[in-house]
């Protein structure tokens, strides 16, 4: 027993030993710690010019600098120039340049054999209008190197291709530009001139200038409108209002005149005449009637148009065979009849259907009449509707009368319980205010006995009084809220937490595979244990 016990002291401090080892060495399954790897780069950087090609790996690139028309044009860039720029260069290079050549759209327009490490020079480009492939070659003696740019030459005044109310441009298959008409005629006053504006480069300004010329009152009269409009992009857009023509005194002409400038200053000018004919009459749609409260009188609300222009436009209290009207609006000026008019006259209506005529006429004495029919007193008479699912019983001597009158003229409204020989038992007044158009009633009264009479009474604008009855039987009964018991529910579910225990990740590999995990994670732990256990041992062996 004694040797065991020695063997035992021996063998635990091993074991200690072996845990201590153990713990050095990461557990099975576990990621190995991230290693920081360090790598050594070096580059080599070599900065050339966009659009600028060197040949020779081994040389160093000329510093090229290129101007057009006084402005700095880098290798890619683009460049906008009025006629033939002037096209200053300057070369500078490590080694002699033997051959420089300019080029436009890949014919050479300039060659130059410098023979020196630097080379400056000033020329004249001489260009067509339109977009052009600036390239120059230069050639020394250890390679080869390209520049390349873009140059547009405006050299031409802007256009236009008009699109409305007038057509004219570039048109057909093959684009070809088709001018102005030296005249237009045209069947409306008021229109929408658009147009795309085509230059090489930035349109500055655009004039428009109109002139009517006309006779007003037996003597001549010319009327000018000037717009300009700066910046204008692309495309033009701007509200034009002509005048008509005035066939019985030969007069009534519109002059217009179109003027661009582009930023270099290029000018293009546009004039034609336009006539504007009036050959329909105008129109006229009732929009709505309202009965006048205060009176037995219809308010109409009407709109009249015309595509040239209105001279008047009035009402005749009765049918279009008829004779006479109150004018609403005149204007015999030209240049200021409006093309579209909201009337509203109120016309007096005391008795039974009224004819009302809208009467409108254009300048060029186009008449055009609506004929319209209008009875008060369905006007003002309103509609009396009982809402029967809110209708019914709610006691055993109450009842409930609910719905709404509407449609009308409406100065009160009052509802009432009868007996069965229509004497009145209960009654409540609904409204009694002003004039009104809507009223909505639920109201509770007394009954005696059922089926229940229930009545609506209604008095109008003038003094009518309207009426409607039903009977309301106990077997209808409806809820009544004021009786009604607030019910409160709860929700039983699952209860979340703000802080949800952390699920327990699954345990997987072999039995063995887990022991060896296990004792490397605790074996720091196991050691201390077997080591106190190994003390232990050794203090019982001193004893016995």
């Amino acid at each position: 027993m004694g040797r065991m016990n020695a063997g035992l002291l021996r063998i635990f401090p091993v074991i200690a030993c072996l845990f201590v080892v153990a713990a050095g060495i990461p557990a099975v399954g576990a990621a190995p710690p991230a290693q920081a790897i360090e790598h050594s780069e070096q580059a080599t950087e070599h900065e050339v010019d966009a659009g600028a090609h060197v040949n020779n790996q081994q040389s160093t690139s000329p510093n090229i600098s290129v101007t057009v028309a006084g402005t700095q044009l880098p290798a890619g860039g683009e460049r906008t120039t009025t006629n033939n720029p002037q096209l200053h260069l300057d070369v500078t290079g490590d080694a002699p340049i033997e051959i420089i050549s300019v080029r436009i759209d890949d014919e050479t327009r300039r060659s130059y054999v410098p023979n020196a490490s630097s080379f400056t020079e000033q020329t004249t480009l001489n260009l067509d209008s339109g977009t052009h492939d600036l390239s120059i070659v230069m050639r020394t003696t250890t390679g080869t190197t390209t520049y390349s740019a873009t140059v547009t030459e405006d050299s031409a005044a802007p256009l236009l291709t008009f699109e409305s109310p007038i057509s004219a441009g570039f048109v057909g298959e093959n684009g070809s530009y088709e001018q102005l008409n030296n005249s237009y005629t045209l069947n409306q006053s008021s229109v929408e001139l658009n147009a795309k504006i085509h230059d090489q480069s930035d349109v500055s300004r655009v004039i428009i200038e109109q002139r009517y010329s006309y006779q007003y009152g037996g003597s001549p009269e010319d009327s000018t409108t000037r717009i300009e409009i700066t910046e204008p992009n692309e495309t033009l857009s701007q509200h034009l209002r002509l005048g008509p023509v005035q066939p019985d005194v030969g007069s009534g002409v519109n002059t217009l005149r179109i003027e661009l400038r582009d930023e270099y200053g290029h000018i293009r000018e546009y004039e034609t005449q336009i006539r504007v004919e009036d050959d329909a009459p105008p129109n006229i749609s009732v929009l709505e009637h309202h009965p006048v409260a205060t009176r037995s009188a219809v308010r109409i609300n009407a709109t009249a148009q015309d595509r040239v222009g209105l001279a008047s436009v009035g009402y005749r209290a009765g049918p279009k065979n008829g004779s006479g009207q109150q004018y609403l609006y005149t204007e015999r000026q030209p240049t200021k009849q409006a093309v579209n008019r909201i009337v509203t006259p109120t016309v007096e209506v005391r008795d039974g259907t009224k004819n009302i005529t809208l009467i409108a006429t254009d300048h060029a004495g186009n008449t055009a009449m609506q004929e319209t029919s209008v009875n008060y007193t369905e006007l003002v008479t309103p509609e009396i509707r009982f809402n029967r699912s809110q209708s019914g019983s709610v006691g055993p001597r109450t009842i409930q009368a609910a719905g709404e009158v509407y449609d009308g003229q409406i100065s009160r409204v009052r509802v009432e319980t009868l007996t069965p020989d229509g004497d009145t038992i209960d009654i409540n007044s609904v409204y009694s205010g002003g004039v009104t158009e809507a009223v909505s009633f639920e109201e509770h009264l007394d009954a005696e006995s059922y089926p229940a009479a229930v009545r609506v009474r209604v008095l109008d604008t003038t003094g009518t009084e309207h009426t409607k009855t039903i009977e309301l039987s106990q077997s209808e009964p409806i809820d009544d809220p004021a009786q009604q018991e607030e019910t409160e529910t709860a929700t039983v579910g699952s209860v979340s937490s703000p802080d949800p225990i952390a699920p327990v990740p699954s345990q997987s590999g072999s039995l063995p595979q887990r022991v060896l995990s296990f004792i490397s994670q605790h074996a720091l732990a196991l050691a201390l244990l077997i080591s106190l256990l190994a003390a232990v041992f050794a203090f019982q062996q001193r004893r016995n």
